[in-house]
Parts: C-alpha cells; structure tokens; sequence
C-alpha cells in the first residue's frame, strides 16, 4: 500500500511539474514614466491587483520618472508590499529623486544599459529648497520608510540615504563612496560595480524585461505588459498641467463676477476646475470609463442648467455623452479590442438605450392623456391661479439698454435703473436695446429688441 502511494504520489508531483512547465511562469510588466503623482498610484495598485489575481510570479516596473509628489510616492511604496510575488524595478533610464524611492522599495534592482538613478534631496513643488528643519524632518522619515522596505539589505538603505541627504558620508569597505556635502547619482555602471565583495546597488543590467526574466532563470516565463488606459494617459497629462487650469478657471471666474455678472465665461472657468478634479480621480475608474463618460455628460447638462442656460451646446453634447455611455455599458464594449469588434456591441447597447427612450415617451404620453383624469392630478400639475398675474411686476414690457454682455446674466439700464437681468435666450451683446418679459426670483428675464 505504501509503495502504490509512493508512486502515485511521484506521478501527481510530475504532473504538477509539468502542467508548471506548460502554462510557464508569468510576469508582469508596467511601464511607470514622467512626474509621480497620484495617477501613478492608480497605475501601479491596478498591476498589483492584476498581477496577484493572475498568479504571477514577478512584477516588474518599467521607470523613467524624473521624481514628482512624495505623497504618491510613499502610497506607491506601500503598493507595492501588497504583491505576492517578487517586485523588480528596471531604472529605463531614469529613476530620479522620488523614482529613486521606488526603486529602494522594490525587492530588486536592475538598471538599463544607460540608467542613472539618484539625486533625491526633498524639495518644494517649484524645484526650490525648502526650509532647514522641515528637510530634516523630511530626509529622516523617508530614511527610514527605505530601511523598513530593506531590513535583509542595509547596503541599499546606506546607497538610497546617500542619494537624498547631502550630509551622510557613505563608506563601505573603508572605500569613500560619497563624501559630505554632495548628492550621490549612480550610473548602471557604477550601480553594479563590485565594492566589497558585493554589486554596490543593483542586481545586474539588462535590455529588456525579457532579459531580466532570462536572468531570473524563470521556467518557461510568459510576460505580460499591463496596457495603461486611455483615461490613466488622460489623468497623467491633466495632472502635469493642473496648475495652468486652475490658474486659467479661477481667472475666468473672477472676471466674469467683476463684470456685472455670470456667463461663459465662467462657466469656461468652472469647466476647467472641473477638469482639474476629475483628471486627479479619473484613474481611479479605468476599466469603467464608461462611468467617467457618463458623469462628464451629466457635468456638461447642469452646467447648461445652471450657468448658461439658453446656450444649449453644452445640455445637447451632455446628452450625447450620457446616451452615448450607456449604449457603451449595456454593449458591453472592451477599451483593447478594436474598432471592428466594439461597433457591433455598441450598436446593440445603442438599440437598448432607443428602446428605453421610445417606453419613455409611450409612458409619458399616457400621462399626458390620462393624468388629468385622475383623482391626484392637482397635486401633480402646478396651476397659474386665474385670479393673479402669471408675471407679477409693474416693470414687464420696459425697454432698456444692456450695460454688460449678458451670457446670459449681467446687468441692464432700465428707466433710470441699474438691474441684474437674465438672457431670455442666447447672448446679446452690452449697448443692445432690451426688454423685461419676465421676472424670476431677483433677476428679470430680457430679450433682446430688434
């Protein structure tokens, strides 16, 4: 009995062995490049998750970053401890200040034949050099964020320290390395120079991840390189002009409110913070892009609604945006397949979305013919009282003339005096004879005279 278990047992592992060999062992691959900052964090938490829900063995981050925020930074960090397998940094070619960090937190290093890595001395978000004490504070913390991700690897916690504060002397195997009151940055070359018996930083240098994997000495590997999205590459170019926009909407804001009122121009300048908001948390929805289109179509509708009304661009490209999301829902449609393979699916989901509408109006005729009818109808349908003016001002029907450009609200000379008026419709222009037709909560609603 025993020998009989024995053999099945040897037939099971070979099995396993096999099967092992066969499917190979996966690696993943994401390429992580330019200033770091929270779209990079999204990025790098959807490798993780993919690439440990896919059983991979390795994940490999393909940087070129010249540093960025150190917030992102040290949530990248911790990312990565969440990976199952073994993390690989691949310095191609740049891992610059923060880039440096990231390095350090993964569990090897290799460097492409023209990486450099270091110079990561904390400064202040225009590249300037902030305050003595804060610095310290500053380079303390991240020395020991570092030695926490390098408990088995002092040596790489010393080189690190050594890139980000100008007053550590690195010394190993009584060999200087970097004196006081410089900055260490590492060439490929010098990363894998032998100091003390032992590479002074990196692992070794390849070309490619498919030579790290060669080197790793990996069975069969079969490597997989996540695909940023179109919305990740959206986030991370909204994010390096952030800045510009919110300049540019706060502007447009305050002009518009000096001017006498509140038109496009800041609507353009509202739209632009909005901008600014959704391309910092849009990473966050890749894979459901769907859901951004849909809020987008939505924004651009209230801000017909509430800001440029009369306009009407902007509620008829919001609502091809939300029709147009959830054909893209219902369709079913893949971001990677291509344009042959998504029409199909996006047809089918745009029949759905018709039909939708085509019950909407049946339903809505009905109502129309039948709620009048009904016992509740009253206190559904809002009445004018017959006994009371539909418009109660004594100003309706007075003439004036626009005092600034109304789009649509602004301010009018009437009778002798300044009002804040409303567009009834479209734009009209300052010096154009108008007229009151309405009244709406404190503003009056004009027209313009021909």
């Amino acid at each position: 009995m025993k020998k009989i278990s024995a053999v099945l047992f040897s037939i099971l592992s070979f099995a396993e062995i096999f099967a092992g060999n066969a499917d190979g062992q996966k690696v993943y691959s994401v390429k992580i490049d330019g200033q770091i900052s929270s779209p990079q964090t999204y990025i790098v938490k959807r490798a993780v998750r993919t690439a440990n829900a896919d059983g991979a063995k390795m994940l490999v981050v393909d940087l070129d970053t010249p540093g960025g925020d150190l917030g992102s930074t040290v949530e990248i960090m911790e990312t990565l401890k969440n990976f199952g397998g073994k993390t690989v940094c691949y310095v191609n070619p740049n891992a610059i200040s923060a880039g440096s960090l990231i390095a350090a937190a993964c569990d090897e290093i290799y460097f492409a034949p023209n990486g450099i890595m270091g110079a990561a001395e904390a400064v202040d978000a225009s590249g300037g050099d902030i305050a003595e004490s804060m610095r310290r504070k500053i380079t303390s913390y991240l020395g020991a964020k570092v030695r926490s991700h390098n408990l088995d690897n002092p040596r790489r916690a010393a080189v690190q320290r050594a890139m980000n504060d100008p007053n550590f002397e690195l010394k190993i195997g009584g060999r200087t390395i970097k004196p006081k009151g410089e900055l260490l940055s590492l060439t490929a070359k010098e990363a894998a120079e032998i100091v003390d018996g032992s590479p002074l930083l990196s692992n070794g240098t390849a070309k490619s991840v498919g030579e790290i994997a060669a080197v790793k000495s990996l069975k069969n590997p079969t490597i997989t390189e996540l695909k940023i999205t179109w919305s990740e590459r959206a986030a991370k170019y909204i994010s390096a002009v952030s800045p510009v926009l919110m300049g540019i909407g706060f502007l447009l804001i305050f002009v518009d409110i000096k001017s006498g009122g509140f038109g496009l121009f800041g609507g353009i300048g509202v739209g632009a913070l909005l901008v600014v908001f959704i391309g910092a948390n849009m990473c966050g929805l890749a894979g459901h892009e769907e859901v951004l289109v849909f809020l987008l179509g939505a924004a651009l509708v209230a801000l017909e609604i509430f800001l440029l009304q009369g306009f009407v661009i902007p509620a008829l490209a919001g609502a091809a945006l939300m029709i147009g999301s959830l054909a893209w829902a219902l369709g079913g449609i893949w971001t990677t397949r291509n344009f042959e393979y998504n029409f199909g699916n996006f047809a089918d989901g745009l029949a759905q979305v018709v039909l939708g509408l085509l019950l909407a109006l049946a339903m809505l005729a009905a109502l129309w013919k039948f709620l009048p009818k009904c016992a509740f109808a009253k206190k559904l349908v809002l009445e004018t009282p017959r006994d009371k003016p539909a418009i109660p001002s004594a100003d309706i029907g007075k003439t004036g003339t626009a005092l600034t450009d109304l789009m649509p609200s602004g301010r009018a000379a009437v009778g002798g005096k300044t009002l804040e008026v409303v567009a009834e419709f479209g734009h009209i222009r300052a010096g154009e004879k108008i007229e009151i037709v309405g009244k709406k909560d404190f503003n009056f609603t004009v027209r313009k005279v021909d």
